[in-house]
C-alpha cells in the first residue's frame, strides 16, 4: 500500500514538472519579449562590464605602447643631440688650433705645443661619442667616423709639416681641413634634421658658410699655392686642381 502511494506521488511529481515545462514553453513562444527582457537584465550589465574591461585594458596597453615610444624616441634625440654637440666642440678646437697656428709659427716647438693643446681639449668629447652611438643609424654613424679619420689625417699632415719644417705653411693646412670637417658636420646636421620632420625648423646647407668657414679669411693665394705644392710633394695622390 505504501508503495503505491509512493509510485502515484512520483508520477505526480513528473507529471507536474512536465505541466510546468509545458507552460514555460508556452510563455515563450506566445510572449518571446519576456524571455529578451529577463535575458536583457540579465546579461547586459555582464556584457557591459566585459566591453567596458576589455577596452581599459586595450587602451592601457596602447598607452604603454605609446609611451615606450616616445621614450626610445626622446633617448634617440638626446643622444643625437650629445653627439653633434661634442662634433662642433671638436670643430671649434680646431679654430682654435688654427688661431695657435697663424702668426709667428717658426719651429716644431710651435706645432707640437698647438697640438698637444688640441688632444688634451678633444679628448674629453670622446667618451660623450662613444656613449651615445647604440641607438644611432648606420649614415650617422658613418658621418661620425668620416669626421674622426677626417681628424686623424690633419694631426697626421701637421706631423709631416712639422718634419719638413713647413711650419709656416701649418695654419693654411689646418684651414682646408677645417672647411671638410664642417661639411661632415654639415652633413650630419641635415640627416639627423630631416628625421625630425615634425619639427618647423629653417635649414639651408647653402647658408652655412659662416661654419664652413670658421676658420676665418682664405689665405692668400701665394701661400695657397706653396700649400697645394708642398701636399703633391707630401701625397703624390693629392689633386691639386679639386683643392683650388
Amino acid at each position: 500500500m505504501q508503495k503505491s502511494r509512493n509510485k502515484r506521488g512520483k508520477q505526480a511529481t513528473v507529471i507536474c514538472i512536465k505541466k510546468q515545462n509545458m507552460d514555460w514553453t508556452k510563455v515563450i513562444l506566445e510572449k518571446p519579449e519576456i524571455v529578451v527582457t529577463v535575458l536583457s537584465g540579465f546579461l547586459l550589465p555582464i556584457v557591459l562590464v566585459w566591453l567596458n574591461n576589455f577596452y581599459n585594458l586595450k587602451l592601457k596597453s596602447k598607452e604603454k605602447e605609446l609611451d615606450q615610444k616616445f621614450n626610445a624616441n626622446e633617448e634617440l634625440r638626446k643622444q643625437e643631440k650629445a653627439v653633434y654637440a661634442s662634433l662642433s666642440k671638436v670643430l671649434f678646437d680646431v679654430q682654435q688650433l688654427h688661431v695657435s697656428l697663424s702668426g709667428s709659427c717658426i719651429d716644431e716647438d710651435c706645432i707640437n705645443r698647438a697640438v698637444a693643446k688640441f688632444d688634451e681639449s678633444i679628448t674629453k668629447y670622446h667618451d660623450e661619442i662613444s656613449n651615445n652611438l647604440l641607438y644611432m643609424s648606420s649614415e650617422v654613424i658613418n658621418d661620425i667616423y668620416r669626421f674622426y679619420s677626417k681628424l686623424s689625417d690633419l694631426k697626421i699632415n701637421l706631423k709631416e709639416f712639422n718634419n719638413s719644417k713647413n711650419f709656416e705653411m701649418a695654419h693654411v693646412l689646418v684651414y682646408y681641413f677645417s672647411s671638410e670637417l664642417a661639411e661632415i658636420l654639415i652633413d650630419l646636421q641635415d640627416r639627423l634634421l630631416k628625421k625630425r620632420s615634425s619639427l618647423q625648423i629653417e635649414f639651408n646647407r647653402a647658408k652655412q658658410d659662416m661654419m664652413k668657414y670658421c676658420c676665418g679669411t682664405k689665405p692668400p693665394q701665394e701661400l695657397i699655392d706653396k700649400y697645394l705644392i708642398l701636399q703633391k710633394q707630401l701625397n703624390p695622390s693629392f689633386e691639386i686642381e679639386k683643392s683650388r
